[in-house]
């Protein structure tokens, strides 16, 4: 038997078993037994040989450049094969697993694989550089030969955004999407109709403010604003601050702005998210703390793919529209006009509520004991 192309030279013992215990008749048990080879392990020439330019068929001038534009997007789409792998493994933890067994022992998991994520997605937000790389006059010589083609119909793209938690009311109207066959649209649909990693991240947050003394956390929150609102000495910044802080302070302003689709998540969990915020130094809700940013490093990082892939469509297209109908007026309204497609808004607004800590938690002031020469 030849040695493995990768890792030890040595054949594995346990092949070498089953090597002894075959007849050479059975041709499973041969298969299984042939050496692992490098190329045959990745499908190298399924991968390699996928790269058919639409402009070298028959007709047509034949594009240097649409290699590269196959190849970046094809490297999309494996990208976003793995995030959404590691995606459905965090939400299966959130969704199966108790309040205190994420915290206890399943959170390390989760920030594992969470961060896995934001390093792919900072791979994904480079490569748009690279598409830059090929000029808008190169590019106009094969863009004809693609539509109707286009990034609209990237079924992974779009269940990423699903389990993430963008529905379809967050979408902006000009959006249309025709899934490319009846798998895909069932995917889709399950995918709109499963909870979501916001709707997980939510319960969990609830969770944790109702485990963790959220009520007691509140009570001091309520009495530092109070302290807050205090040291303002001008009556009308003073209103105005106060405001600002009914928006999380009162429960039905905040299911207003719920309504009005300015907040994504419930009371309840935004308070669960302050209290870790303000607790994030004490052992138990370091970890949550870090979930909480990391879950805003994967947005930012969505949002930044969403405005380089704007730039860059203005920079190879101008105004024309896509192939698929877009073109850059839409795409900017998914980054700039809108809120909408920032899934984790809550957290990056819970700033807003932030007081300094020695009024959130004033230093104790102590009284000196009365010494031998006082006066009584």
């Amino acid at each position: 038997m030849d040695p493995v192309l990768f890792g030890s030279s040595e054949v594995p013992s346990h092949l070498v078993t089953m090597a002894e215990n075959t007849d050479g008749n059975d041709g499973v048990q041969a298969d299984v037994l042939k050496p692992l080879e490098y190329g045959k392990y990745l499908q190298l020439d399924k991968i390699l040989g996928a790269q058919k330019r639409e402009s070298e068929k028959p007709g047509r001038s034949p594009a240097h450049d649409e290699v590269l534009f196959i190849v970046v997007h094809q490297a999309y789409e494996l990208w976003f094969k793995v995030v959404i792998w590691e995606l459905d493994s965090i939400t299966g933890i959130l969704r199966t697993c108790d309040y205190p067994d994420v915290r206890d022992n399943k959170m390390r998991l989760i920030l594992g694989r969470g961060n896995r994520i934001t390093e792919i997605l900072k791979i994904v937000v480079q490569q748009v550089k690279i598409v830059e790389t090929i000029e808008p006059q190169d590019f106009v010589d094969f863009r004809d030969w693609l539509f109707p083609a286009s990034g609209f119909q990237s079924v992974q793209f779009r269940l990423l955004e699903n389990k993430l938690g963008i529905r379809k009311g967050d979408r902006v109207e000009e959006y249309k999407f025709t899934p490319v066959c009846a798998a895909d649209e069932g995917q889709l649909s399950t995918s709109e109709t499963q909870e979501s990693l916001l709707q997980l991240v939510q319960r969990w947050l609830e969770n944790a403010y109702d485990d963790e003394g959220g009520e007691a956390f509140w009570k001091d929150y309520q009495d530092g604003v109070s302290r807050r609102l205090g040291e303002i000495a001008g009556k009308a910044k003073r209103d105005s601050t106060k405001e600002m802080f009914d928006n999380i302070l009162d429960e039905g302003k905040h299911t207003e702005l719920e309504k009005e689709g300015k907040r994504k998540l419930s009371h309840r969990a935004l308070k669960g998210a302050l209290m870790i915020t303000y607790k994030r130094d004490e052992l138990k809700f370091q970890q949550a703390y870090q979930f909480l940013r990391m879950l805003m490093d994967m947005d930012e990082l969505l949002l930044r793919w969403r405005w380089n892939h704007v730039m860059m469509v203005q920079r190879m297209l101008g105004d024309k529209p896509g192939t698929g109908g877009g073109g850059y007026k839409y795409l900017r309204s998914t980054v700039c006009d809108s809120d909408k497609y920032k899934v984790f808004l809550d957290l990056f607004n819970l700033s807003t509520f932030l007081i300094p800590t020695d009024v959130m938690y004033p230093p104790q002031t102590t009284v000196s004991a009365p010494t031998a020469n006082s006066e009584e």
